[in-house]
């Protein structure tokens, strides 16, 4: 049994944060790896369909596949969980299948986290809903402000790819932007 914290994780949060690691253009941030931070930081759980979606996402030649790739390297520090058909009852909210059965997941394991990237969506309200302890809820914005918070990630790194994904991935500024100020991650510590 692992001393580190349970955390179930859903497949954006895996594919976002292998991202800037495999990414070797310019714009993408260098001093940190928020993967191997995660899977060597906590006790990494999540259901077969998770990464079954991972598994989809390799096979071509883009970032995706490459940050899919890097998952997949890595797989070996995640405990995956066969959970079809085992929920008494469906979370039907609209949320995909590795995020319904991670919801699940995370409630039969009493798991101190789970991450998702549903923040700005009503999925992040269906999902908080649905979580037996709704303190366990996080983002990846989150995570990597309280990787940072506790010296885990340099707080400029984390700056750095918060950014990042404003500008490759579309993440909402207005979410974003306030998690880039030390005093707002300094609240997590």
């Amino acid at each position: 049994m692992s001393e580190h914290a349970v955390a179930v994780v859903d497949t954006n949060v895996l594919l976002n944060l292998a991202t800037p690691v495999v990414d070797g253009r310019p714009k993408a941030p260098s001093g940190g790896d928020p993967l191997k931070t995660l899977l060597t930081g906590y006790d990494v759980h999540v259901p077969a369909s998770v990464l079954g979606e991972v598994t989809h996402a390799t096979g071509d030649d883009d970032l995706l596949a490459a940050a899919a790739d890097l998952i997949l390297q890595a797989a070996h520090h995640i405990t995956t969980h066969d959970v079809d058909n085992r929920a008494d009852e469906p979370i039907d909210y609209g949320l995909d299948q590795g995020e319904a059965e991670g919801v699940w997941l995370a409630n039969e394991l009493e798991a101190e986290l789970f991450i998702t990237d549903e923040f700005n969506t009503t999925n992040y309200l269906f999902i908080n809903l649905a979580l037996d302890d709704r303190n366990t809820l996080f983002t990846t914005p989150h995570m990597l402000c309280i990787l940072a918070t506790h010296k885990i990630l340099p707080i400029e790194y984390v700056d750095a790819v918060l950014s990042y994904y404003v500008e490759t991935k579309g993440w909402d500024t207005q979410y974003v932007a306030p998690l880039n100020a030390d005093a707002v991650c300094g609240s997590y510590r």
